[in-house]
Protein backbone atom coordinates (compact mmCIF):
# COMPACT_ATOMS: atom_id res chain seq x y z
CA UNK A 1 0.00 0.00 0.00
CA UNK A 2 2.86 2.40 0.47
CA UNK A 3 3.50 2.34 -3.07
CA UNK A 4 0.30 4.41 -3.64
CA UNK A 5 2.21 7.34 -1.82
CA UNK A 6 3.44 9.24 -5.20
CA UNK A 7 -0.10 8.60 -6.69
CA UNK A 8 -1.54 9.69 -3.29
CA UNK A 9 0.41 12.54 -2.68
CA UNK A 10 -0.42 15.20 -5.78
CA UNK A 11 -4.56 14.95 -4.67
CA UNK A 12 -4.14 16.90 -1.33
CA UNK A 13 -2.06 19.57 -2.78
CA UNK A 14 -4.43 19.79 -5.70
CA UNK A 15 -7.39 20.29 -3.12
CA UNK A 16 -6.01 22.42 -0.76
CA UNK A 17 -4.52 24.70 -3.58
CA UNK A 18 -7.72 24.99 -5.29
CA UNK A 19 -9.35 25.85 -1.82
CA UNK A 20 -6.63 28.44 -1.32
CA UNK A 21 -7.37 30.12 -5.06
CA UNK A 22 -11.07 29.98 -4.55
CA UNK A 23 -10.91 31.99 -1.31
CA UNK A 24 -8.85 34.71 -2.73
CA UNK A 25 -10.94 34.60 -5.83
CA UNK A 26 -13.90 35.31 -3.75
CA UNK A 27 -12.94 38.82 -2.73
CA UNK A 28 -14.07 39.98 -5.80
CA UNK A 29 -17.42 40.08 -6.70
CA UNK A 30 -17.68 38.31 -10.31
CA UNK A 31 -16.07 35.06 -8.02
CA UNK A 32 -18.11 35.33 -4.72
CA UNK A 33 -19.62 32.39 -5.14
CA UNK A 34 -16.50 30.38 -4.94
CA UNK A 35 -16.43 31.09 -1.31
CA UNK A 36 -19.11 28.50 -0.67
CA UNK A 37 -16.89 25.10 -2.39
CA UNK A 38 -14.24 26.24 0.14
CA UNK A 39 -15.36 24.25 3.04
CA UNK A 40 -16.23 21.03 1.14
CA UNK A 41 -12.65 21.27 -0.95
CA UNK A 42 -10.80 21.60 2.17
CA UNK A 43 -12.62 18.50 3.89
CA UNK A 44 -11.33 16.76 0.30
CA UNK A 45 -7.63 17.83 0.81
CA UNK A 46 -8.11 17.10 4.71
CA UNK A 47 -9.30 13.24 3.68
CA UNK A 48 -6.52 13.03 0.50
CA UNK A 49 -3.71 14.97 3.06
CA UNK A 50 -4.82 12.07 5.80
CA UNK A 51 -4.52 9.29 3.08
CA UNK A 52 -1.34 10.43 1.99
CA UNK A 53 0.26 10.68 4.97
CA UNK A 54 -0.73 6.85 6.08
CA UNK A 55 0.61 5.88 2.78
CA UNK A 56 3.87 7.78 2.95
CA UNK A 57 4.33 6.05 6.90
CA UNK A 58 3.64 2.23 5.31
CA UNK A 59 6.67 3.19 1.76
CA UNK A 60 9.20 4.47 5.26
CA UNK A 61 8.95 1.44 6.33
CA UNK A 62 10.67 -0.05 2.89
CA UNK A 63 14.10 1.11 4.36
CA UNK A 64 16.28 3.10 2.09
CA UNK A 65 15.47 6.67 3.05
CA UNK A 66 18.30 9.23 5.09
CA UNK A 67 16.28 9.37 8.52
CA UNK A 68 16.68 12.70 9.56
CA UNK A 69 14.94 13.82 6.12
CA UNK A 70 12.32 11.23 6.12
CA UNK A 71 11.87 12.56 9.43
CA UNK A 72 11.35 16.23 8.50
CA UNK A 73 9.22 15.31 5.17
CA UNK A 74 7.21 13.03 7.25
CA UNK A 75 6.12 15.59 10.63
CA UNK A 76 5.35 18.31 7.89
CA UNK A 77 3.23 16.06 6.47
CA UNK A 78 1.17 15.44 9.51
CA UNK A 79 1.11 18.72 9.85
CA UNK A 80 -0.40 19.82 6.83
CA UNK A 81 -3.05 16.81 7.34
CA UNK A 82 -3.66 18.56 10.78
CA UNK A 83 -3.89 22.06 9.62
CA UNK A 84 -6.64 21.48 6.90
CA UNK A 85 -8.90 19.78 9.06
CA UNK A 86 -8.47 22.50 11.48
CA UNK A 87 -9.35 25.07 8.70
CA UNK A 88 -12.22 23.14 7.17
CA UNK A 89 -13.78 23.22 10.76
CA UNK A 90 -13.02 26.93 11.07
CA UNK A 91 -14.68 27.45 7.82
CA UNK A 92 -17.88 25.18 7.96
CA UNK A 93 -18.56 25.18 11.39
CA UNK A 94 -17.30 28.04 13.86
CA UNK A 95 -16.95 30.52 11.09
CA UNK A 96 -19.38 29.52 9.23
CA UNK A 97 -21.18 32.78 8.26
CA UNK A 98 -17.91 35.28 8.71
CA UNK A 99 -16.32 32.56 6.19
CA UNK A 100 -18.94 33.19 3.89
CA UNK A 101 -18.71 37.02 3.79
CA UNK A 102 -14.44 36.38 3.93
CA UNK A 103 -12.47 35.94 6.98
CA UNK A 104 -9.45 37.63 6.68
CA UNK A 105 -7.81 35.52 9.39
CA UNK A 106 -9.06 32.55 8.03
CA UNK A 107 -7.19 33.76 4.48
CA UNK A 108 -4.21 34.21 5.99
CA UNK A 109 -4.58 30.89 7.34
CA UNK A 110 -4.88 29.61 4.00
CA UNK A 111 -2.08 31.45 2.61
CA UNK A 112 -0.10 30.15 5.17
CA UNK A 113 -1.05 26.41 4.83
CA UNK A 114 -0.15 26.90 1.30
CA UNK A 115 3.40 27.75 2.15
CA UNK A 116 3.52 24.75 4.50
CA UNK A 117 2.03 22.75 1.61
CA UNK A 118 5.38 24.13 -0.35
CA UNK A 119 7.67 23.17 1.90
CA UNK A 120 6.65 19.68 2.54
CA UNK A 121 6.64 19.06 -1.20
CA UNK A 122 10.18 20.17 -1.33
CA UNK A 123 11.26 17.77 1.65
CA UNK A 124 9.39 15.05 -0.33
CA UNK A 125 11.28 16.25 -3.61
CA UNK A 126 14.69 16.26 -1.55
CA UNK A 127 13.88 12.96 0.02
CA UNK A 128 13.70 11.23 -3.16
CA UNK A 129 15.80 12.57 -5.84
CA UNK A 130 18.22 14.10 -3.44
CA UNK A 131 18.67 17.87 -1.28
CA UNK A 132 20.12 19.11 -5.05
CA UNK A 133 17.33 18.28 -7.04
CA UNK A 134 16.85 21.87 -8.35
CA UNK A 135 20.36 22.74 -9.39
CA UNK A 136 20.59 20.09 -11.64
CA UNK A 137 17.22 20.80 -13.50
CA UNK A 138 19.17 24.21 -13.68
CA UNK A 139 22.20 22.91 -14.76
CA UNK A 140 20.59 20.93 -17.83
CA UNK A 141 18.94 24.33 -18.34
CA UNK A 142 21.80 26.39 -18.77
CA UNK A 143 23.46 24.01 -21.18
CA UNK A 144 20.77 24.79 -23.71
CA UNK A 145 21.49 28.39 -25.17
CA UNK A 146 23.72 27.92 -27.87
CA UNK A 147 27.54 29.39 -27.29
CA UNK A 148 28.97 31.42 -30.06
CA UNK A 149 32.41 29.68 -30.36
CA UNK A 150 33.90 27.38 -32.34
CA UNK A 151 34.74 24.26 -30.55
CA UNK A 152 33.04 23.04 -27.44
CA UNK A 153 35.67 20.95 -25.04
CA UNK A 154 32.91 18.53 -23.22
CA UNK A 155 35.17 17.94 -20.38
CA UNK A 156 34.01 21.96 -19.42
CA UNK A 157 30.31 20.96 -18.83
CA UNK A 158 30.07 19.87 -15.48
CA UNK A 159 26.88 19.00 -13.41
CA UNK A 160 27.03 19.53 -9.96
CA UNK A 161 27.22 16.41 -7.13
CA UNK A 162 26.34 14.13 -9.52
CA UNK A 163 28.79 10.85 -9.78
CA UNK A 164 31.01 11.45 -12.56
CA UNK A 165 31.37 7.48 -13.46
CA UNK A 166 28.31 8.05 -14.67
CA UNK A 167 27.67 7.38 -18.18
CA UNK A 168 26.12 10.23 -20.84
CA UNK A 169 23.94 7.57 -23.08
CA UNK A 170 22.53 4.39 -22.63
CA UNK A 171 21.23 1.48 -24.37
CA UNK A 172 17.67 2.34 -25.14
CA UNK A 173 16.93 -0.82 -26.55
CA UNK A 174 17.85 -2.80 -23.04
CA UNK A 175 15.87 -0.24 -21.11
CA UNK A 176 13.09 -1.49 -23.55
CA UNK A 177 13.46 -4.86 -23.03
CA UNK A 178 13.58 -4.45 -18.93
CA UNK A 179 9.81 -2.94 -19.10
CA UNK A 180 9.10 -5.73 -21.59
CA UNK A 181 10.26 -7.96 -18.73
CA UNK A 182 8.11 -6.26 -16.38
CA UNK A 183 10.91 -3.84 -15.09
CA UNK A 184 9.03 -0.60 -13.71
CA UNK A 185 12.44 1.81 -15.22
CA UNK A 186 12.92 5.31 -14.32
CA UNK A 187 14.79 8.12 -15.69
CA UNK A 188 16.18 10.20 -12.48
CA UNK A 189 18.52 11.96 -15.03
CA UNK A 190 18.86 11.44 -18.56
CA UNK A 191 22.30 13.27 -18.74
CA UNK A 192 24.40 11.49 -17.04
CA UNK A 193 22.18 8.86 -17.08
CA UNK A 194 20.82 7.58 -13.58
CA UNK A 195 18.25 4.73 -13.89
CA UNK A 196 15.93 3.39 -11.15
CA UNK A 197 14.77 -0.19 -11.68
CA UNK A 198 12.23 -2.18 -9.86
CA UNK A 199 11.33 -5.77 -10.07
CA UNK A 200 7.74 -6.37 -8.66
CA UNK A 201 7.77 -9.08 -6.11
CA UNK A 202 7.25 -12.59 -7.16
CA UNK A 203 7.65 -11.42 -10.86
CA UNK A 204 8.46 -15.30 -11.75
CA UNK A 205 11.43 -13.83 -14.10
CA UNK A 206 14.43 -15.89 -14.12
CA UNK A 207 18.02 -14.50 -13.67
CA UNK A 208 19.12 -15.91 -17.38
CA UNK A 209 16.32 -14.19 -19.34
CA UNK A 210 16.90 -10.32 -17.01
CA UNK A 211 20.92 -10.46 -17.27
CA UNK A 212 21.89 -9.80 -20.65
CA UNK A 213 19.53 -6.48 -20.51
CA UNK A 214 20.41 -5.28 -17.02
CA UNK A 215 24.40 -6.08 -17.90
CA UNK A 216 23.95 -3.26 -20.71
CA UNK A 217 22.66 -0.76 -18.86
CA UNK A 218 24.35 -1.86 -15.47
CA UNK A 219 26.77 1.51 -15.28
CA UNK A 220 23.69 3.43 -15.42
CA UNK A 221 21.83 1.96 -12.60
CA UNK A 222 21.34 3.96 -8.87
CA UNK A 223 18.93 2.76 -7.19
CA UNK A 224 17.79 -1.25 -7.78
CA UNK A 225 15.21 -3.02 -6.26
CA UNK A 226 15.04 -6.92 -5.80
CA UNK A 227 12.91 -7.61 -3.10
CA UNK A 228 10.92 -10.90 -3.08
CA UNK A 229 12.02 -12.70 -6.10
CA UNK A 230 14.24 -15.70 -4.85
CA UNK A 231 16.91 -14.63 -5.57
CA UNK A 232 20.61 -16.06 -4.35
CA UNK A 233 23.65 -14.95 -4.61
CA UNK A 234 24.82 -16.84 -7.35
CA UNK A 235 22.23 -14.95 -9.29
CA UNK A 236 23.32 -11.85 -8.08
CA UNK A 237 27.13 -11.89 -9.81
CA UNK A 238 26.16 -9.59 -12.55
CA UNK A 239 25.87 -6.68 -10.14
CA UNK A 240 29.40 -6.37 -10.14
CA UNK A 241 29.01 -4.69 -12.59
CA UNK A 242 26.69 -1.99 -11.08
CA UNK A 243 29.84 0.23 -10.25
CA UNK A 244 27.56 3.31 -9.63
CA UNK A 245 24.90 1.28 -7.39
CA UNK A 246 23.52 3.82 -4.54
CA UNK A 247 20.80 2.11 -2.86
CA UNK A 248 20.01 -1.60 -3.07
CA UNK A 249 17.10 -3.82 -1.91
CA UNK A 250 17.38 -7.42 -1.43
CA UNK A 251 14.96 -8.04 1.11
CA UNK A 252 12.90 -11.22 1.23
CA UNK A 253 15.31 -13.23 -1.00
CA UNK A 254 17.11 -16.56 -0.57
CA UNK A 255 20.59 -14.33 -0.47
CA UNK A 256 23.37 -15.63 2.23
CA UNK A 257 26.66 -14.34 2.92
CA UNK A 258 28.03 -15.69 -0.48
CA UNK A 259 26.53 -12.14 -1.39
CA UNK A 260 29.55 -10.08 0.66
CA UNK A 261 32.30 -10.44 -2.10
CA UNK A 262 30.03 -9.18 -4.93
CA UNK A 263 28.67 -6.24 -2.35
CA UNK A 264 31.90 -5.19 -1.52
CA UNK A 265 33.04 -4.27 -4.74
CA UNK A 266 30.49 -1.51 -5.37
CA UNK A 267 32.27 1.40 -3.89
CA UNK A 268 28.98 4.32 -4.49
CA UNK A 269 26.61 1.82 -2.49
CA UNK A 270 25.09 4.01 0.62
CA UNK A 271 21.97 2.41 1.25
CA UNK A 272 21.49 -1.49 1.51
CA UNK A 273 18.50 -3.51 2.52
CA UNK A 274 18.45 -7.52 3.14
CA UNK A 275 15.65 -7.70 5.46
CA UNK A 276 14.29 -11.49 5.75
CA UNK A 277 17.32 -12.36 4.07
CA UNK A 278 20.30 -15.49 5.29
CA UNK A 279 22.86 -13.06 5.91
CA UNK A 280 24.49 -12.76 9.12
CA UNK A 281 25.30 -10.26 11.32
CA UNK A 282 28.91 -10.65 11.15
CA UNK A 283 28.78 -9.92 7.24
CA UNK A 284 26.68 -6.99 7.89
CA UNK A 285 29.42 -5.29 9.83
CA UNK A 286 31.74 -5.94 7.56
CA UNK A 287 29.80 -4.08 5.00
CA UNK A 288 29.40 -1.53 7.63
CA UNK A 289 33.01 -1.37 7.50
CA UNK A 290 33.62 -0.95 3.82
CA UNK A 291 31.84 2.35 3.73
CA UNK A 292 27.52 1.50 3.56
CA UNK A 293 26.42 4.25 5.39
CA UNK A 294 22.44 2.41 5.89
CA UNK A 295 22.05 -0.94 6.39
CA UNK A 296 18.44 -2.37 6.95
CA UNK A 297 18.37 -6.22 8.34
CA UNK A 298 15.90 -7.77 10.18
CA UNK A 299 13.90 -11.28 10.19
CA UNK A 300 11.07 -12.62 11.33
Amino acid sequence: MGYFHPLLVHLPIGFLLLAILMDLLAYRSAFVQYRAAVPITLFLGFVAALLSCLTGYLLANSGDYDFSSLQTHQQAGWIVAGASGGLWLLNAVFFRKQSQAGSRWVSALLLALGGLIAYTGHQGGSLTHGSDYLSWRAANEAEKPIRKVAVVDSTALEIPKVNPDLPMEVDTQAVEQLRQLGFNVRFMLKRPVMLDLTLPAQSGKSIAEMQPSLQAVAPSIVWLNLSDNGLSEKDLSWLKACRNLEKLKLGKNPVGDGVLEVLMGLKHLEALNLNETQVSTGTVEKLQNSGVKRIYHWKQ
